[in-house]
């Protein structure tokens, strides 16, 4: 199982920053919080070792999947209103009990190195979380590549439900990746690289 130290901190801080932000409480540690959003994605493969910050997100189970497909598609119908998505991503999406914890998500928006290595090569990546001043999970996945099916429209989904761009984006260019999570470990002050999970 999943520790719950790392759920609360990626999960759990992530909702709670979402609210602040709903609630228009946007400072120093509302950017801070946005770490546990951008993490690096560490590959190694034909363009050699790489790391690119990227937004990292979750998924629901497999059972919650058509039903969020189907409120997603929905919401992306409607005129952009930055509040009523972040109360969407909110009461929709980030529901803890919908919530695969065992996978984390993500979109190749630059299809540059991560992508070449990922593709042609071993679908093994390590996520590296830090948050300062002292937090930091290393997490260690295989990777699946998604350029179509629900996976794939679910990432680019809630990618748009919150940076809506002006005109509609071609997601055939955006591929998803989705992290099956094998070991993690906290690389925090304290711990300093001990394995959390499993």
């Amino acid at each position: 199982m999943i520790p719950h130290d790392f759920i609360k901190y990626a999960f759990e801080e992530r909702v709670e920053g979402i609210k602040r932000l709903a609630e228009g409480k946007f400072g120093p540690e509302a950017l801070i919080g946005f770490t546990r959003h951008n993490a690096a994605v560490i590959t190694c493969g034909k363009a050699g070792i790489n790391g690119s910050i990227k937004g990292i997100g979750f998924i629901h189970r497999q059972e919650y999947l058509p039903e969020a497909l189907e409120k997603l598609r929905e919401e992306l119908q409607r005129p952009y209103d930055s509040k009523r998505a972040l109360k969407f991503l909110l009461d929709e999406i980030y529901v803890r009990e919908k919530i695969d914890f065992s996978k984390l998500v993500s979109l190749e928006l630059a299809r540059k190195h991560t992508w070449e290595n990922l593709r042609t090569g071993r679908k093994e990546a390590t996520i590296l979380f830090f948050t300062p001043p002292s937090t930091s999970y290393e997490v260690r996945c295989e990777v699946e590549i998604h350029e179509s099916g629900p996976v794939w429209e679910f990432v680019n989904a809630v990618h748009d439900t919150f940076h809506r761009p002006k005109e509609p984006r071609d997601w055939t260019k955006t591929p998803a990746y989705l992290f099956k999570i094998r070991e993690i470990y906290d690389n925090g002050e304290k711990a300093m690289g001990v394995r959390v999970y499993p």
